[in-house]
Order: structure tokens, then sequence, then C-alpha cells
């Protein structure tokens, strides 16, 4: 009876700190926006990305500037999208140029 009891609660441990694990995109979302917007720090601004991209994308979306918290959130929400300026633009809501 001991045994049996001390096995479920280990599974019961494990699947909490499975749980604890998961993504919450919602509460990144929550903390880094307000926070970000009062921060007028240059390190928020991911000017390499930035410059990088619209030269890229040049002609085909119009890039807008992408913070360190929007990128948080876009590599959060899309874990399992590769993250190249293509998709960042199509998954921020950029204007595509056609």
């Amino acid at each position: 009876m001991r045994h049996l009891c001390v096995f479920f609660l280990t599974i019961f441990l494990c699947c909490l700190s499975i749980k604890a694990q998961s993504l919450n995109c919602t509460r990144i979302r929550e903390h880094c926006r307000p926070c970000t917007r009062r921060l007028v720090d240059p390190v928020n601004n991911l000017e390499f990305i930035n410059s990088d991209c619209r030269e890229k994308l040049r002609g085909r979306w119009i890039w807008r500037d992408v913070r360190r918290c929007d990128m948080q959130i876009v590599a959060c929400e899309n874990h399992e999208t590769r993250l190249d300026c293509e998709n960042v633009a199509r998954i921020t809501g950029m204007r595509r140029i056609r």
C-alpha cells in the first residue's frame, strides 16, 4: 500500500513538472508589452534584425520595426515555425506589396 501511494505521488509530481514547462505565451505578452512601452532603452530595438530584414524583403513587404518583446511573443507562439524574415513579416501582420 505504501509503495502504491509513493508511486502515485511520484506520477502526480511528474505531471505537474511537465505542465509547468509548457509554453505560456499569454503570460509573456501580458508581462512584456507594458514593460517595454515604459522603456525607451535602445537595447529593446532589434536594429540588426530590422535593417537586415528590411533589405531582404524590399519590394515584397513593407517592413515595420519589431522590438525584442514582439520577437519573444512571435517565437513563443510560433515555436514550430522557422522564423526567417518572410515568416516574421507574415506573422506580425506587415503589409505585403503586390
